[in-house]
């Protein structure tokens, strides 16, 4: 680890370790102190039960061997595929292992979506003849999962040896896929929350499953539980840069590693983004010139073999703060899950919020059920009124814009943005890598344009990453919803709607939910997602 390159911030962090250890925090951690974290009472009964992930490099052993076993049954059995349902902390982390092993998505895949076109796609690709299922929910009533579910259950005719379940004893998940006879049920350890279960049978399963090892997983994650003096640094330097208005965590990686950002998006943004506060974590931006940037940053990078140490030398030399963190081997991976898990639990405490709840991320399904009730009593959902409209494309907005174009009313809207605040995008669209490279093409424009951070979520997985942040955090962004008509809808068995309507009705929950956290909120629809070129222009 580099800690020289952190520059300004070097002083404080190291004055911040010192007091860490004085008041015994480390050690306070290890013993479950909920006093880290909240005075509350009814929060620290929470966080009693959420800390059972500061163990799990030892108390995940016996899953380990269970998960490898049960990679060979299916293994020996002929199934060559494997499609993961599930959402947030459900889904990252094996999206993450499988990206950073360079596991084939032809045989390993999450679906983590209700865009209609990725559902297909996923039927196209992960055929119920050939495809192991696995269902993964803590709550057991994920909707989006359990939307998935219901549609391949139907696929497969029902069919329950090609389904596997991962959700907490008890619930509503397990009880069905007793009923259902799936093929295995692993019980997950319910002392540990979403985001911080990667190491979890919802890690550990589909990660034997694609042919990892999960006991060497574990060996690396355990060697940072026995020495946590980086994890404590990096903690200490992101809650110090956090007070310093550095509140911007932009990451850097190189190639091998380039999927962690979007697992680790998950744990900054719900653990911190709260009571008006949070890190911002900036993932996959494009690279600009040192001097562009503001002073409300600072970068980690995550190194390999050095593709960005160009890029980061500039950066020191521009007196941005840079933390350099390196990495071996894909097993490295399992390391680093628990070295940030670690640290945001001690960044959390320097900002002095909860790390373990999400209070604001109820507001978005919220919004979205009775947009769901609307539909089911009129058949229609509501989608307020335009601000704006051209050919092809409408606008809405909670703030006033100018718009002679579709750009001009854009620019309009971003000249809202001051010193501090970010840009943040919400694609309800298929996430494929055409639909990916053309919006990271919008988002290099509005960085260069306004000089201000970006960030880009597709809908509806960002909800279950980020959106506590969105809400919960402080006020100082602006939230563009992009979407477009859907061309060819599926039907949710026995829901009584598409995932169409399903997808839609987020968009509006979410749209709802921003604006009544008083944030300034863009929504962009396209009659058909081939205009959204005029965006990159």
């Amino acid at each position: 680890m580099n800690r020289d390159k952190i520059g300004i911030l070097l002083d404080a962090v190291n004055q911040r370790i010192a007091t860490l250890n004085t008041d015994s925090v480390p050690a306070r951690l290890f013993v479950n102190d909920p006093a880290l974290w909240t005075q509350d009472p009814a929060g620290q009964e929470e966080i009693k039960i959420r800390l059972g992930w500061l163990k799990l490099p030892e108390t995940s052993r016996e899953l380990a061997k269970e998960a490898m076993q049960f990679s060979k049954e299916i293994k020996d059995a002929g199934i060559k595929k494997v499609l993961l349902l599930g959402m947030g902390g459900s889904s990252l982390g094996p999206e993450t292992m499988g990206l950073t092993f360079n596991i084939p998505s032809s045989s390993f895949s999450i679906l983590d979506s209700t865009d209609p076109a990725q559902v297909a796609e996923a039927r196209k690709n992960f055929p119920p003849a050939e495809t192991l299922y696995i269902v993964a929910s803590k709550s057991g009533g994920t909707a989006e999962t359990m939307s998935a579910y219901y549609y391949f259950w139907e696929e497969s005719r029902e069919d329950g040896s090609r389904f596997v379940a991962i959700t907490d004893p008890d619930s509503n998940l397990e009880k069905m896929a007793i009923e259902r006879k799936f093929r295995k049920i692993f019980r997950a350890d319910s002392t540990v929350g979403g985001r911080y279960s990667a190491l979890t049978a919802f890690g550990l399963v589909p990660a034997s499953l694609m042919g990892i090892d999960a006991d060497k997983a574990l060996d690396a994650a355990e060697k940072v539980m026995n020495d946590t003096e980086d994890a404590l640094f990096l903690g200490a330097l992101m809650g110090e840069a956090f007070l310093a208005g550095r509140d911007k965590l932009t990451l850097i990686t190189d190639s091998a590693f380039e999927s962690f950002g979007a697992w680790a998006e998950q744990l900054i943004a719900e653990s911190t983004g709260k009571d008006g506060k949070g890190i911002v974590p900036i993932d996959g931006e494009a690279h600009l010139p040192a001097d562009k940037y503001g002073d409300d940053r600072y970068f980690i990078y995550l190194r390999q073999n050095g593709e960005y140490d160009d890029f980061t030398k500039e950066l020191v030399e521009q007196n941005h703060p840079v933390y350099e963190i390196q990495l071996l081997t894909p097993y490295s991976l399992f390391a680093e899950f628990y070295r940030w898990e670690y640290a945001t639990a001690i960044a959390c405490h320097i900002l002095g919020v909860n790390a373990f709840d999400q209070p604001n991320v109820e507001s978005a399904k919220i919004e979205a059920r009775a947009q769901i009730t609307a539909y089911n009593e009129g058949g229609v959902l509501d989608e307020g009124e335009a601000t704006w409209v051209g050919e092809d494309v409408q606008i809405r907005t909670n703030v006033d814009i100018a718009g002679a174009s579709l750009n001009f009313a854009l620019d309009s809207f971003l000249a809202l943005g001051q010193k501090g605040d970010y840009v943040s995008i919400h694609a309800y669209l298929p996430r494929n890598r055409a639909t990916f490279e053309s919006l990271q093409k919008i988002r290099k424009n509005i960085q260069e344009k306004t000089g201000l951070a970006t960030t880009l979520g597709f809908g509806p997985r960002f909800l279950h990453s980020t959106g506590q942040l969105h809400k919960g955090g402080a006020n100082n962004g602006l939230f563009i919803q992009i979407t477009v008509d859907v061309e060819n809808d599926i039907e949710i068995p026995t829901q009584g709607m598409s995932f169409g309507t399903l997808e839609r009705a987020q968009v509006l929950g979410d749209y709802a939910a921003l604006v009544g956290a008083g944030r300034r909120v863009m929504r962009i629809h396209f009659n058909e997602i081939e205009k959204m070129v005029i965006l990159e222009e």
